[in-house]
């Protein structure tokens, strides 16, 4: 996605900039403007060879562990009794293994002490502390419970890690097996079936189908790899500036939920997300209207991005948000029926939480037997694909030596 660089102002009258990856320009100004902020300029960045590659390969890039770690030590000593400029003191001493983070928390540390709140300096650095952080500091802040918000954040931070670790971590191996064949296809295509032409082209046996059509497949990819190269990258090309559109990246979305069992591994972690972090905005006291609108910038799946979007505009108007939410018809039953006894009860926190601990439960299991299932159709695919090939050497090699005798 397009990455653009801001200068804006809040309400108070403090001047903001930085950058925001989304969409498009008028989805920039939109977030910006649901931040607090009045934009005075919005450009797009020009990628240059540096920012690819700052881009591509994370160089300058603040680890997310070390945002953790540091917002845990910072909950920690405001807890012990120590005011908040001297806590960042000491976290700017300590932070030695990035330069980048240590300016910016250097930058925190100059704003807090020139009077301005926690959470207004970290709005200046998006790039960072995603919105949801400053939300809560900002909720914190004002219920005089800051060390506690930023306990439950840094909880909240390294179980999503965690969840989302599981998942990638699953589908590594079925994902390897897939790469390994078409490494050996390729080998197979390139080196070892041109040697066999030869043998095969100087004998006047007649060749059985499967090995004219391995002949066949290998002469084209060796004779025009460079097509399948260009067409490659070609593909990649449109794919990737499709996606980066808002009309390309709902189909894409859509079509990644309704695909048999990924859909539903990718509904399930879409969830979890939702429900854990509406239950630790809900805690922290932030207003639902902000929760939503908190929650609709940080999501990355556009379909439910586009349905917490209309619940926002709904409940602006006075309706319930467990109504919005069935009405979406993008969110499970159960989700909308725990969020109306939430509503009834004044638990809507705890609901949240108990429905992200079964969407999260429901996703790994999800994972788990999707492993199990991929794996025989893996090996199966490959028991096919080698005994394709071996029927394909050996039955014109049986053919020729019987020739022979």
């Amino acid at each position: 996605m397009p990455i653009y660089d801001y200068s804006a102002r809040d309400l108070q009258g403090v001047d903001h900039k930085g950058t925001i990856e989304t969409i498009d320009e008028g989805r920039a100004a939109r977030i910006l403007s649901r931040r607090g902020l009045i934009v005075t300029s919005l450009k797009e960045q020009k990628e240059t060879g540096i920012k690819f590659l700052e881009k591509y390969l994370n160089l300058n890039k603040v680890p997310f562990g070390d945002m953790v770690v540091s917002t845990r030590q910072l909950a920690t000593m405001i807890d012990s009794g120590l005011v908040l400029s001297e806590a960042l003191d000491i976290l700017v001493e300590q932070q030695q293994k990035n330069s980048k983070f240590k300016l910016i928390l250097s930058d925190i540390s100059r704003d807090v002490k020139s009077g301005m709140d926690l959470a207004t300096s970290i709005k200046k650095h998006p790039n960072v502390f995603p919105p949801l952080y400053s939300s809560l500091v900002k909720s914190g802040e004002q219920a005089g419970n800051l060390d506690v918000v930023l306990n439950q954040l840094a909880t909240n931070l390294e179980k999503d890690r965690e969840f989302k670790a599981r998942i990638k971590g699953a589908l590594i191996y079925p994902i390897m097996i897939i790469i390994m064949m078409v490494v050996v296809v390729g080998i197979m295509m390139f080196f070892v079936i041109p040697r066999l032409i030869s043998l095969y082209t100087q004998s006047d046996i007649e060749l059985p189908l499967p090995t004219k059509i391995l002949i066949a497949s290998s002469n084209f990819m060796t004779s025009y790899w460079w097509l399948l190269l260009i067409m490659g990258v070609i593909t990649g090309i449109v794919f990737k500036r499709w996606v980066a559109t808002q009309e390309g990246r709902f189909k894409f979305d859509n079509l990644m939920l309704h695909t048999p069992i990924v859909g539903r591994i990718v509904k399930g972690t879409n969830l979890t997300y939702f429900t854990r972090t509406f239950g630790l905005l809900a805690t922290a006291g932030v207003p639902i209207l902000d929760s939503l609108r908190i929650i609709e910038d940080v999501i990355d799946n556009m379909v439910y991005k586009k349905a917490i979007a209309q619940a926002y505009i709904g409940v602006e108007r006075g309706l319930t948000l467990s109504n919005q939410l069935e009405a979406s018809g993008v969110f499970p039953k159960i989700i909308s029926q725990m969020f109306k006894v939430g509503e009834e009860t004044g638990k809507v926190d705890k609901v949240a939480y108990k429905l992200a601990e079964y969407f999260e439960s429901e996703a790994d299991n999800l994972v788990k037997n999707l492993t199990v299932i991929i794996e025989p159709v893996i090996l199966v695919m490959l028991g096919i694909g080698v005994a394709f090939l071996v029927l394909s050497i050996i039955l014109p090699i049986y053919k020729l030596t019987t020739s022979f005798t």
